[in-house]
């Protein structure tokens, strides 16, 4: 089952770049989530006025170099941010031949908890290792924050390369979220005890649910697909 969820949407999770004159930066990872050329990815990796670009993963049947010489960078525009909900909706700027299956998007509210997931991206992707991963988890929890925003949390410790990607279901192999990161339980405290020095790292990683997306792609004047 994980492997034809990899199969699925492997080269429809990209690198998400910036460049801002000469240098490059690794910013995270995103997905198509539309075949007229729009991707989604976590707004907070968008913190500037840059270009934008996206990295296909490379084709490969077996095992892939560490590191990549050369990429084919395609230029991305912004047309719709959420910065509330943490989501962005890019495009591509120049016409890129797609073809994707129909309804990717999942039901994230008939998604029980204890459900398998999985969430593909390229977690080292700032260490320069451009490889893609696919990690399996269970949802662990469904929540509900301060602004309203339904999220996810799975029992898996994602790392800052995988932000922007999807979280899959794995049970009809839709999309169902999008990777945020880490979860920190202090950025939910309630006011009344953000006094309370109470840092704690854990294993658990959230994914803001994809129905929020769904807003931004209407907004387009696009069919959710």
């Amino acid at each position: 089952m994980l492997q034809d969820i990899y199969f699925q949407y492997k080269n429809a999770c990209m690198m998400l770049f910036r460049r801002e004159g000469d240098e490059v930066t690794y910013r995270g990872s995103a997905f198509l989530v539309h075949p007229e050329g729009y991707l989604l990815t976590a707004a907070h990796l968008i913190t500037g006025k840059y270009e934008l670009m996206a990295v296909p993963v490379e084709e490969t049947d077996g095992f892939t170099e560490v590191h990549t010489e050369t990429v084919a960078p395609i230029r991305l525009e912004i047309r719709q941010i959420d910065r509330e909900r943490d989501l962005a909706l890019l495009k591509f700027t120049e016409e890129i031949d797609i073809t994707m299956p129909d309804h990717i998007l999942g039901l994230p509210e008939e998604v029980p908890i204890g459900n398998s997931v999985a969430c593909l991206g390229f977690p080292f992707g700032f260490y320069g290792i451009y490889n893609q991963l696919i990690k399996q988890a269970v949802i662990c929890s469904k929540i509900i924050s301060g602004n309203e925003t339904r999220i996810f949390l799975f029992d898996a410790m994602v790392h800052d390369g995988n932000r922007g990607g999807p979280l899959i279901n794995l049970y009809d192999g839709r999309i169902i979220g999008v990777v945020g990161g880490r979860f920190e339980p202090q950025e939910l405290m309630p006011k009344h005890l953000k006094r309370v020095e109470a840092p704690i790292r854990t294993d658990i990683s959230y994914a803001v649910s994809v129905d929020h997306a769904a807003a931004l792609i209407k907004q387009e004047g696009l069919t959710v697909v």
